[in-house]
């Protein structure tokens, strides 16, 4: 049986390097792994949350 784990980071700062020392550790081998590309910087997407103008 095929273990599947799902591996996301952030940011493209950061890793998966931690969540794979815990598979590791867990004695998972050879994960089929699902992964996300790590988020846009908060700078460059538009804010959801609503001006203080508009209040």
């Amino acid at each position: 049986m095929a273990n599947l784990v799902y591996r996301r980071v952030s940011t493209d700062q950061q890793s998966t390097a931690r969540q794979n020392l815990v598979l590791d550790e867990a004695g998972i081998e050879d994960p089929v792994a699902f992964e996300e590309a790590p988020a846009l910087p908060a700078a460059s997407t538009p804010s959801s949350a609503p001006s203080s103008a508009s209040c």
